[in-house]
């Protein structure tokens, strides 16, 4: 693979003194490059929680970030903006001559310290930060957001987050550990955020960003078998209107899988006053069949217990003898807001002990100590701030699923039955 080598010159600046990368900085780096066509926004902190040494650390990412990646043939095109108390475009996307001319763009853009406003920004940045770039038809690339910050926001960036991906674009968090649950809740999954824990890390995540640029989940599991249950909050703490949002996911998830005994099976539980089976996981050996059954999902109302749900599926679904088959990979869904989630830990844990994975996906502006507790790993927990928002993490979900990424030893089932609990 190509290298070329970079040099960064702090010239001018202060940040020597306090950054121990000082002086000259020269990288060896290995040429990237950006297959897919993609409008990208880097938007940076230039607030004073952030600092200056955090601000010019963020302009060093993005100036290796282009020098590695862009091409005269590239299909991508970057913007740059900051923010504090408001957003300043400082480089509309695609609005340069070439990479070095973005280069010394990016050299001339100011600190300019003040209050960390990033919900305000976020929702400027969808708003305008595009500007005249936008492509539309057929040719409109992805359209993607990289938020690069040290430091908590002063005003809250769930409503203007929820905003940005109502607008269809991808947004994508790279910061120190203290902002990473913030960061979570921006991007809505944490595979969405790259975490450093010093300066010289954070240049270590340019391989990792340009990966997920470009990375697109495969249009389900056609071909990989898959034994799937979604088990649904029907509780009246999550009420009717919420419930069809949650089918209305479902059977937009069910669409991207190949539905057959051979390949994908799926199950549906719902839970609430009761804890019924609305059908197992070989009741539906047809996508359409399956569509019209999570359509007749009972809503039950009542006081729901999470925990009892997940011991139901363990005993009554995740079986042979309803429909599981040994050796396939098996995971359970969780929809729920949260509450009665305090009992769920241990029946969760009890499913993953015997190769059943458990992804949870909560609802809500805040989620519950039970609900985290119930979701165990990190990468087993979507965080969705309302129902209305669950089509925007569909692609987390079914690259979760897809991918076999599921933080658990034992994501191939037990091809001879569980072992003794």
């Amino acid at each position: 693979m190509e290298a070329r080598v970079f040099q960064k010159d702090w010239t001018g600046t202060n940040a020597s003194a306090r950054w121990p990368l000082e002086g000259r900085l020269t990288v060896v780096a290995p040429k990237l490059s950006l297959e897919c066509r993609v409008d990208l926004l880097f938007l940076l902190d230039s607030s004073a929680g952030t600092t200056l040494d955090g601000f010019l650390r963020a302009k060093a990412f993005v100036k290796q970030f282009v020098q590695a990646v862009l091409s005269e043939d590239s299909r991508a095109r970057v913007g740059v903006a900051t923010y504090s108390r408001e957003l300043l475009v400082a480089v509309p996307v695609g609005e340069y001559q070439d990479v070095p001319d973005l280069v010394r763009s990016l050299d001339g853009i100011p600190f300019r310290g003040g209050p960390t406003l990033m919900g305000s920004a976020l929702r400027q940045a969808a708003d305008r930060g595009f500007g005249s770039a936008t492509r539309t038809g057929q040719d409109r690339p992805r359209r993607v957001v990289v938020l690069l910050t040290e430091s908590r926001s002063e005003d809250e960036v769930a409503g203007p987050a929820r905003h940005a991906r109502a607008r269809e674009l991808l947004l994508l968090g790279v910061g120190s550990e203290a902002v990473r649950a913030e960061l979570e809740e921006i991007t809505g999954s944490p595979k969405h955020v790259m975490v450093y824990s010093d300066p010289q890390d954070l240049l270590n995540q340019i391989p990792e960003l340009q990966g997920k640029l470009c990375s697109r989940q495969r249009p389900g599991c056609r071909t990989q078998a898959l034994d799937l249950v979604f088990m649904l909050d029907t509780s009246a703490s999550v009420g009717p209107e919420n419930f069809a949002q949650m089918q209305s996911f479902v059977r937009s998830c069910a669409l991207q899988f190949e539905v057959n005994p051979d390949v994908t099976q799926v199950g549906l539980v719902v839970y609430g006053s009761q804890v019924q089976t609305a059908f197992g996981l070989d009741a539906k050996p047809t996508q359409a069949a399956l569509l019209r059954a999570i359509s007749q999902a009972p809503y039950l109302g009542g006081v729901g217990s999470a925990g009892t749900a997940l011991l139901h599926i363990y005993d009554k679904v995740m079986t042979v003898q309803r429909g599981a088959r040994p050796g396939v990979p098996k995971a359970v869904v969780v929809l729920t807001g949260g509450r009665g989630a305090e009992d769920a830990a241990v029946p969760a844990q009890k499913l993953r002990n015997n190769g059943i994975s458990v992804l949870v996906m909560g609802v809500g502006p805040v989620l519950s100590e039970g609900l985290r507790r119930l979701a165990g790993p990190r990468d087993s927990l979507i965080h969705v701030a309302a129902y209305t928002d669950l089509r925007y993490h569909q692609d987390v979900l079914i690259e979760w699923l897809c991918g076999g990424e599921w933080g658990n030893p034992h994501a191939q089932g037990y091809p001879h039955g569980r072992p003794s609990a």
